[in-house]
């Protein structure tokens, strides 16, 4: 038998299969000494940043780069030979370029419009408008978060894969060093977590829209029983989106800082 400490943030094995409300046998490698409150954003302000509308909008930048890149490029690798008069190995060397150019610029221009960015933005205008939101932003610093689900989603039938995750809410992080919480003020909902009724707090993978994502884990104690869900931090570095490395290296930062938050009386 090992007697080495236990690393609270080493990667699991398998797949997160745990639900929202999970079994009430299950086994935490924490023990929780005080409850978390969880509600729903007051109705006037709730559900008005991440809606459908504003998805569609967001996302579309996403289809419509690719696509006119595609004619731009397409056109001239069809029509640049016969344009510029060039013979069998330059235009081999154009098609080689221009399909080179093509991802180029869709990996450039893609990840320069930095879909966190504006949901932020937007986010901290509807809070601001809240009579009584549980964060202060003037006193206290807050990151964007996107919360998921960690009850994977089941797939139609001709989907490859099983399960997937869902993206529940996007908010507002906040970690009072003094009181020993970490508040999440959300388009939906708002949680006030003590320190003291964590379950669990690990880095993990989960899968979300297909590709495997790095996330923080949380499993807290509520009246209810025990809440689990997800947290991806913010991309606030578009070039190094695309690598895990990078994602993983912010999902252990959050899940440090929300570890080594005091424990309180």
């Amino acid at each position: 038998m090992t007697t080495e400490p236990t690393n609270p943030f080493a990667s699991p094995m398998t797949d997160t299969a745990a639900t929202g409300n999970p079994e009430a046998d299950q086994a935490y490698p924490m023990t929780a000494t005080a409850i978390a409150v969880i509600e729903d954003v007051p109705a006037a302000h709730r559900r008005k940043v991440r809606t459908l509308g504003m998805r569609f909008l967001l996302g579309l930048p996403n289809v419509v780069i690719p696509i006119i890149l595609g004619i731009m490029f397409y056109t001239l690798a069809a029509f640049g030979p016969a344009w510029l008069n060039l013979g069998g190995n330059a235009s081999l060397a154009l098609l080689v370029v221009s399909i080179t150019l093509f991802f180029t610029m869709i990996y450039v221009l893609t990840n320069a419009f930095r879909q966190d960015q504006w949901w932020e933005s937007m986010l901290r205008r509807q809070i601001e408008s809240r009579p009584t939101p549980w964060i202060s932003l003037e006193t206290h610093l807050s990151e964007f978060v996107t919360l998921t689900s960690t009850q994977p989603k089941s797939m139609a039938s001709f989907q490859l894969g099983s399960n997937e995750a869902e993206i529940i809410d996007i908010g507002l992080l906040q970690l009072d060093k003094i009181k020993g919480e970490m508040v999440l003020e959300c388009d939906n909902r708002r949680y006030r977590i003590p320190r003291n009724s964590l379950l669990a707090c690990d880095v993990q993978q989960i899968k979300l829209h297909s590709p495997w994502t790095s996330v923080v884990k949380i499993a807290c104690q509520t009246s209810d029983g025990p809440h689990e869900f997800c947290i991806i931090p913010a991309d606030v570095q578009p070039w190094l989106v695309i690598t895990q490395r990078y994602r993983k290296r912010q999902t252990e930062r959050l899940a440090n800082e929300i570890y080594e938050l005091p424990e309180t009386r």
